[in-house]
């Protein structure tokens, strides 16, 4: 089973999950348990695409026999070898035997080649970036800049407006007004927080024009009692073109390049920004 060309001439193989959360799942456990998922797979360097979505019910559902899921995921690879490398990392074993232990949920799986081929199945590869800087100060300090999000139209100069939409202590749902190389574009995304871990993941939920998917993490990681490693992750691709163009006016390549060097700009930028502030912050507490 060698996996059958997707539209770029590059045979895959496919590996999809059906799940059913126990109704005592949180909708932000479940939203964490996948971005989590989605995470160790981009940084793996082994998975190609990866997509998760909820099951729409159906009235027929409720007499059919055997397991009738609640969310389903999917994600690609090059060939079987792979799939199996990535099948048998440590990492991926912790993380699911982490989220066994806090959430019931039953899963079903299969392995199989592409079975659309009718340009349904989106060839085009999912970008993985990853970027860090070390900030002097606390990570209980860095901690609370990274989840004011309102705070972001503050520290980042490019975001003209942050707008909470939802908020709970363990997510938010915000829409943000940015200047996107002299346009101002708005999309609405969630943000996942995980105080004990110090991890935001986030995703689009709502997409700027030229986005197919954008998603990642930020993570403040402790180095010692006065510094702290920031790592901000991104996870994204364009949209599929229509009728040649993304957006009604690049080509899939050129939209491609802009929003790599967009992520690439504005992730040093960031970093840099949210630095700059936690290291105001804390020499302010040192000067009390």
């Amino acid at each position: 089973m060698g996996g059958l060309p997707d539209k770029g001439g590059i045979a895959l193989i496919i590996h999809t999950l059906i799940y059913r959360f126990a109704d005592s799942v949180a909708d932000r456990d479940r939203e964490r348990f996948f971005t989590e998922l989605r995470a160790a797979a981009y940084k793996s360097g082994l998975v190609k695409d990866f997509g998760y979505g909820a099951h729409y019910l159906l009235p027929v559902d409720e007499q059919s026999r055997g397991m009738t899921g609640n969310a389903i995921a999917q994600f690609a690879c090059a060939d079987l070898p792979t799939l199996r490398k990535f099948s048998e990392l440590p990492v991926v074993h912790d993380l699911l035997a982490r989220w066994r232990s806090k959430v019931d949920y039953e899963a079903a799986y299969a392995n199989h080649d592409v079975l659309l081929t009718a340009g349904t199945t989106g060839g085009n590869p999912m970008h993985h970036t990853e970027h860090t800087v070390t900030v002097d100060a606390p990570v209980d300090v860095v901690w609370p800049v990274l989840v004011d999000v309102e705070g972001y139209a503050r520290i980042f100069p490019p975001t003209q407006q942050v707008t909470i939409l939802e908020e709970s202590p363990e997510h938010q749902i915000a829409r943000l007004v940015v200047d996107v190389n002299g346009v101002i574009q708005t999309w609405v995304s969630r943000r996942d927080i995980d105080v004990q871990r110090k991890v935001i993941g986030y995703r689009q939920l709502e997409h700027a024009p030229m986005m197919g998917h954008m998603g990642g993490e930020w993570r403040a990681l402790a180095l010692g009692e006065d510094r702290t490693q920031l790592v901000l992750t991104h996870d994204f691709k364009p949209r599929e073109p229509v009728d040649g163009k993304v957006a009604g006016t690049y080509t899939y390549e050129e939209a491609d390049e802009m929003i790599k060097a967009a992520v690439e700009r504005n992730s040093v930028a960031d970093l840099g920004a949210v630095k700059i502030e936690a290291e105001r912050l804390a020499a302010g507490e040192r000067a009390a």
